[in-house]
């Protein structure tokens, strides 16, 4: 397949000419658009952030697990039955912590092979915080919390908008909000769903916009590119009915979305069309590799698409392992391992290992404890970074202890977190480009903490 060369002066002018607007307005808005071009082509400087959400409640604890004796005796008292053989544990090193010695689930021998190429990089202990809490603070209810620790909802919510009253605006949506004129085409959304409509992308003013993992979802029979004459007929009447006046403000909105929808389906598909061709294999059945081999396909037509920043969110699940967990976790950490290290070569293949972030996020983590036979809902996780423009072979955060009682503990084995999720936000909305005067905002939890960047970006 051809692919298609760097958007002209020409492409650009066809397009924004091509916009559905009155003459007045369209000719406000080409000159608008003509100045945010300009801008984001000075630079030149593409960035994008894909979240890997991992629904359910990953068990960090048998991801990312110390090998240093002493503190893996603590790790396997606590863990029973659950826990992984020392054995057979890949061994991995990381300086900033007290002890060297750490090693990954078996499964994941692919991240492995790219935290020792210094491509990714694990955040320790991170989780919803509004402000810093100890276990005496805690018992003692002198410290405000987010609602419902423990309740996957409440959770999910909160971890994609750090607000504790969910308002449906999540904290990369903010982020857009602020950043929007950055990109030069306004119809497409800086923010691509892969797994339908969610907290995380949706902002005042910006809302995702939803890609299947097998491409572009269109209207059945309503192809803008077909000739047939019942497709052309059909496609008129469509039109003339979103086209109608009508006086009722929520109509002609609906009417106005679903037409920039239909137009949109069409001009992402042709992109989609004529971008290279990926020649890095994916993994077969691996929904989470299907979706990022999706992500990279949207990321690779980002110049005639006219985006200089890009966000993707990916939902993966099920990680609520209360049940079954030595037969269950291997599988997702398998699924995890196979597609994240797809994409890295995806991204070197496109030259754009350095411009391209992915992190993972999840509900919360899980008990230090066995139930018999999985773990329960629990607080801090340990999450993981990857892309060159990480600063990889490192854990940052401290590691907890692993000691059922210890102070970090809550109760039943439960991690009191040590980083905010508005830290580790913050840390990759800095590397994405949002200034620190839009901070306040998007982040509202950051001034409760000391630090605004953990470091592990570039």
């Amino acid at each position: 397949m051809k692919a298609k060369s760097h958007l002209s002066r020409r492409h650009f002018l066809k397009r924004c000419a091509a916009l559905s607007l009155g003459s007045s307005s369209a000719l406000a808005t080409l000159s608008r658009l003509q100045l945010a071009h300009a801008q984001t082509s000075a630079s030149g400087d593409y960035r994008a952030l894909v979240c890997v959400f991992l629904f359910g409640g990953n068990d960090s604890l048998n991801m990312l697990i110390p090998r240093e004796q002493n503190h893996y005796d603590e790790y396997a008292n606590s863990r029973q039955n659950l826990a992984i053989a020392r054995e057979s544990l890949l061994p991995i090193s990381a300086s900033s912590q007290a002890f060297s010695e750490f090693g990954l689930h078996p499964k994941l021998g692919g991240l492995q092979a790219l935290y020792n190429q210094n491509k990714l990089a694990f955040v320790a202990n991170t989780g919803s915080l509004i402000e810093p809490v100890t276990k005496a603070s805690y018992q003692a209810k002198t410290v405000p919390l987010p609602p419902q620790l423990f309740s996957h909802n409440d959770q999910q919510k909160f971890i994609q908008s750090l607000q504790r009253s969910a308002n449906g605006s999540g904290w990369i949506g903010r982020a857009a909000d602020v950043m929007a004129e950055l990109n030069a085409n306004p119809r497409l959304s800086m923010n691509i769903s892969l797994s339908g409509s969610n907290i995380w992308q949706s902002g005042a003013s910006v809302i995702p916009y939803s890609v299947s993992p097998s491409g572009v979802e269109t209207l059945t029979n309503l192809n803008r590119s077909s000739n047939q004459t019942r497709d052309v007929q059909r496609r008129a009447i469509f039109e003339k009915l979103l086209t109608q006046n009508h006086q009722h403000k929520l109509i002609q909105a609906y009417n106005s979305k679903q037409k920039l929808a239909w137009e949109l389906s069409q001009e992402v598909s042709d992109e989609l069309e004529l971008a290279p061709a990926i020649t890095t294999e994916f993994p077969e059945n691996n929904r989470l590799a299907e979706a990022l081999n999706m992500t990279a396909q949207v990321i690779a037509a980002r110049e005639p698409l006219s985006m200089t920043r890009q966000t993707f969110f990916i939902g993966m699940g099920d990680f609520d392992t209360h049940g079954d967990q030595l037969y269950r976790q291997p599988l997702l950490m398998e699924e995890l391992n196979n597609a994240l290290v797809a994409f890295y070569q995806t991204l070197v293949e496109l030259g754009l290992s350095d411009k391209v972030t992915l992190f993972t996020a999840s509900d919360f983590g899980r008990t230090l404890t066995s139930n018999g036979d999985g773990t329960d809902h629990a607080w801090g996780s340990h999450q993981l970074v990857m892309g060159d423009a990480v600063k990889g072979g490192d854990i940052y955060g401290t590691m907890p202890s692993l000691a059922i009682n210890s102070d970090d503990d809550i109760g039943e084995g439960r991690i009191i977190p040590t980083l905010s999720m508005d830290q580790y936000a913050s840390t990759l909305g800095k590397w994405f480009g949002l200034d620190t005067s839009a901070y306040a905002e998007v982040f509202p939890n950051l001034v409760n903490f000391n630090e605004s960047d953990i470091g592990f970006m570039v």
